[in-house]
């Protein structure tokens, strides 16, 4: 087995010319100049090898020059911490073995020097670099503080972007126009002098002999999604034809549903299209022939307006159902209100049982207003 080498100065296993000092468990940092010279004989100060015993002799204390060595000399190209051949880890003293030399007492430290002298203690340093940092930081900070409240006569503004402005979710609602609505008290414009004007749209029109005005829950579902008038009359041309709904003829006026496409002026023909084609399937359900008869850009007053005129034939359904009406026409007509601004529209559709002149004389009476 083997033993713990006890601390003291030894030879620097490392290679150099100095002694270095073992603490008992590992070699430190501290180290000593070697003494030139030839010393006194001692016994060894380090830790020795195993003694070889000789046949008929006695083991023999040898004096050494200079301080004593480790009997395996320090080998830097081992590698750290594999032992070599008679000695323990690398450049850690060699402890002795069980036969070692009979001489008293445990091997001493090197001569004439002491321990190493003690490191330093750094924790002192530590805290004294955080107080002076934080010394400065203070410094800083009532710096900062005194420079802007010096000024106490001006109070800082909030910048526009600091402004905070709540957004409104969006909704699934299609119009972000606003809508017009009928006139207040929940009735469409009266006539006056034979002619109907409509202030949300900015159009008259010349009301036909024994029409009246239409009710505004009866032409406007409430759906944005639906054409909503302003202004209207109408006429009945069959009472309950399919035994509970009344076909009618109509004169409507109202601001363009912004649904609908619209450009301006030079788009304006495209979108009375499409607005012809919308209402064919949702007012003319029952079968029928549609023919344009007109479609053309012209002038209401000062302003620039389209008018896409059409002829609805019901004539074979009409004679099989015993309809009253057989023909219908009808005019879409879009006047430009300026720019940024939804036209206004002009629907008309007048069955033939209740004049064919009819759709004429409303479009030759149309005026901004």
């Amino acid at each position: 087995m083997t033993t713990q080498t006890p601390a003291g100065w030894y030879p620097d296993p490392y290679g150099e010319p100095q002694l270095r000092w073992w603490d008992g468990n590992q070699w430190t940092d501290a180290t000593h100049v070697q003494e030139q010279g030839a010393a006194q004989p001692q016994p060894s100060s380090g830790p020795q090898p195993p003694s070889q015993q000789q046949p008929q002799q006695q083991p023999q204390l040898q004096p050494q020059s200079g301080p004593g060595w480790s009997a395996t000399p320090a080998n830097p190209t081992a590698q750290f911490g594999q032992p070599t051949y008679g000695q323990g880890a690398y450049g850690a003293p060699t402890a002795p073995t069980q036969q070692q030399p009979q001489w008293g007492g445990a091997p001493l430290p090197g001569p004439g020097y002491g321990p190493p002298p003690k490191q330093g203690n750094p924790l002192p340093w530590v805290f004294g670099g955080l107080a002076a940092l934080l010394v400065v930081a203070l410094i800083v900070v009532a710096g900062i503080f005194f420079v802007n409240s010096g000024d106490s006569g001006n109070t800082a503004q909030p910048r526009q972007s600091d402004t905070f402005e709540p957004q409104q979710p969006p909704t699934n609602e299609p119009p972000t126009r606003p809508q017009p609505q009928p006139s207040q008290g929940g009735e469409f414009p009266q006539p006056a002098d034979g002619t109907v004007t409509d202030p949300r749209a900015g159009v008259s029109f010349l009301v036909p002999d024994d029409w009246t005005v239409a009710a505004p829950g009866d032409v406007n579902s409430g759906s944005p999604a639906d054409q909503q008038w302003t202004a209207g009359v109408k006429a009945v041309s069959h009472d309950n034809y399919q035994g509970e709904d009344d076909w009618i003829g109509n004169v409507y006026t109202g601001v363009l549903n912004e649904l609908y496409p619209y450009s301006g002026v030079s788009g304006m023909g495209d979108t009375a299209k499409a607005v012809f084609v919308h209402f064919s399937t949702q007012y003319y359900q029952l079968a029928h022939e549609s023919k344009v008869v007109a479609d053309k850009a012209m002038k209401i007053g000062d302003r620039d307006a389209w008018v896409l005129q059409f002829e609805l034939d019901f004539t074979k359904i009409s004679e099989e159902n015993d309809f009253k009406w057989k023909k219908e026409n009808g005019a879409i007509v879009l006047m430009d209100r300026g720019e940024g601004q939804s036209p206004a529209i002009i629907y008309v559709s007048v069955p033939d049982n209740l004049g064919t002149d009819v759709v004429g004389k409303v479009l030759s009476s149309l005026k901004p207003a």
